[in-house]
């Protein structure tokens, strides 16, 4: 799915990962979420009545997309199926969970250095987790482009954090060592 393309459809990941993003006149990408199997992509733009999408969905591997004309979905079928009203309540249900995640990015974005940016959210996967050693769901330059960061200043704080011994890092493995 592309900016300005018709929004008049949702989908749901049945395999792989994606990102939505946008990109400013620059070419620079910001990666508002990252969706994993079983997640739902463009509900909010097609349930809005907006008449075009106004980010991307990309994939970051290979995946594989249900995608559900909207107008199926809210319009009940002829013999007013249980499976309508499970339908809109899993996706009620789904868009109440990605205003909460989405809420809880600007919470981190509102950091205003890259350090606290990033501590803010490896401490939310750690919480999240239950665990101070933890995989994220980016490469370097992704997480830079999720905290609207520099790469080279992500991986210069990553370092400089790493020698203070608040974490250690390999690729997308992450360790915190002191909250």
């Amino acid at each position: 799915m592309r900016t300005g393309e018709r929004a008049d459809r949702i989908g749901v990941l049945l395999s792989g990962a994606l990102s939505v993003a946008t990109y400013d006149l620059e070419g620079r990408r910001t990666i508002i979420k990252r969706i994993g199997p079983a997640e739902i992509v463009a509900a909010a733009q097609s349930l809005s009545g907006a008449e075009t999408m106004s980010v991307d969905v990309e994939a970051d591997e290979d995946s594989d997309v249900l995608l559900i004309k909207i107008d199926r979905i809210l319009s009940p079928c002829e013999n007013a199926c249980a499976f309508h009203a499970r339908l809109v309540r899993n996706l009620m249900r789904a868009l109440a969970v990605k205003t909460i995640e989405l809420n809880h990015k600007i919470e981190i974005l509102s950091h205003r250095s890259t350090q606290d940016r990033l501590m803010a959210y490896l401490r939310s996967v750690a919480q999240q987790k239950g665990i101070a050693e933890f995989d994220i769901p980016f490469d370097r330059q992704q997480l830079a482009d999720f905290l609207c960061v520099e790469r080279s200043a992500l991986s210069a704080e990553i370092s400089r954090l790493s020698k203070l011994g608040l974490i250690t890092s390999r690729k997308n493995h992450f360790t915190l060592r002191r909250t």
